[in-house]
């Protein structure tokens, strides 16, 4: 079928029926033993912008109202069932790359926004799986990949909401999804921006925490699972995010003031009845206390160390955490510490900063040891080199030292 019989067949479709066939039509164009000549991948784009986005008419030129927000949902559902039904990896991130891939369009990305946060509400792991390996491929630090995780956590992460237990599953349902997933999170927070450091959500830090807390291999899911990629592309090295989960905690004690009271939650507790005893003696409750900031810190603090013995590479060089990375927490602790001496306090007896320097000596220690730690060991222990005074940070550089 040439391509002018192709466009005419799919323009006797109204939207959204055309967006449906037009799926079909460029997974037949693209999927097959070998990579798609240029000419294939061109017709594609063009079906992809004016059967599926309607962004351009049957000339080429630009449509100006585009989709409706109704229309917006009726696509989000077209590919959710065609991404749901397909059962092939390789041909479903073929099919979305394709769709999503360039993403110079605000519309398209606002699509994907929308879509990406309905599969999170409806735990459909197809979408997500697909949207992970977009996430990879874009890049996790990229302003696409930040845009769309800023509107999934604006969606599901804001509120104490009631599905709190169907965000958990998902790390066992689409680890992939959820290791990039929390790659890009790292970007958005405890970064020093104009003065200011952004800390994530509560709710955010307490999911993340029972992800990695409960599942030591999840952060390095997007590694262990290479994404099946269409021929003939280049894919893109999955970044764990456990440099930045590293950053989070060890920076937590400088930036978390002591957490106010946190409210009780009364609990039914089963008791067994003994004898003699009334049934009004047996209604109980127990308080129900939910972490504070500080105490969720500390958990995640270990879910990492965990997550870092289990990244420990048998075969090949480390690949879990990049040696710049941690070096780059020495310009922020070393901020803090010149802060304390211009109040008059003592660097020695600053239980934030003593609290943080100890949890980067614990981070570094154990990724040492276990070999995830990868790049110019020599710089990231002259870095280290130069923050307060640590007994056991001193230990550790002092030990690896001599091993270079």
């Amino acid at each position: 079928m040439s391509v002018s019989d192709l466009k005419h067949a799919l323009r006797k479709f109204e939207f959204p029926t055309c967006a449906r066939e037009a799926l079909i039509r460029i997974e037949q164009l693209l999927v097959g033993r070998a990579a798609p000549s240029s000419k294939q991948l061109d017709i594609a784009m063009d079906i992809i912008s004016e059967f599926v986005f309607c962004e351009s008419d049957r000339r080429g030129g630009r449509r100006g109202a585009g989709l409706t927000p109704l229309q917006d949902l009726q696509l989000i559902d077209i590919i959710c069932d065609y991404l749901s039904a397909c059962t092939n990896e390789t041909t479903k991130n073929t099919v979305f790359l394709s769709l999503f891939g360039g993403m110079e369009s605000q519309r398209r990305l606002k699509i994907l926004s929308i879509l990406a946060s309905m599969a999170v509400s409806a735990s459909s792991t197809p979408v997500l799986l697909a949207v992970g390996v977009w996430l990879q491929q874009m890049g996790c630090s990229s302003s696409q990949s930040l845009q769309l995780v800023e509107n999934v956590i604006r969606d599901h992460f804001y509120l104490n909401t009631s599905n709190q237990l169907a965000l958990r599953s998902l790390a066992n349902t689409a680890p992939q999804f959820v290791s990039n997933f929390i790659t890009a999170v790292t970007e958005l927070y405890m970064h020093d921006a104009q003065g200011s450091t952004k800390l994530p959500p509560k709710n955010l830090l307490e999911v993340i925490t029972a992800w990695v807390y409960s599942n030591p291999t999840l952060c390095m899911s997007a590694q262990l699972n290479p994404a099946a990629l269409p021929s003939g592309s280049i894919p893109m090295a999955a970044v764990t995010p456990l440099a930045g989960l590293i950053h989070w905690c060890a920076l937590a004690p400088l930036y978390i003031d002591d957490d106010a009271e946190m409210v009780e939650v009364p609990v039914p507790v089963k008791k067994i009845k003994l004898e003699g005893e009334n049934d009004r003696a047996i209604i109980k409750t127990v308080t129900n206390k939910p972490l504070t900031e500080c105490e969720l810190y500390i958990k995640l603090h270990l879910g990492v160390l965990h997550s870092l013995r289990a990244g420990r590479r048998t075969h090949g060089p480390p690949t879990a955490v990049n040696a710049q990375h941690l070096a780059a927490l020495a310009p922020i602790v070393q901020g803090y510490a010149h802060g304390v001496l211009k109040r008059g306090g003592k660097l020695q007896t600053d239980t934030k900063l003593q609290d943080s320097l100890d949890r980067i000596g614990q981070a570094v220690q154990v990724a040492l040891a276990n070999g995830c730690v990868y790049g110019n060991m020599s710089n990231l222990l002259a870095a280290l080199d130069t923050l307060p005074e640590n007994r056991l940070l001193r230990i550790i550089i002092k030990t690896h030292q001599q091993t270079i």
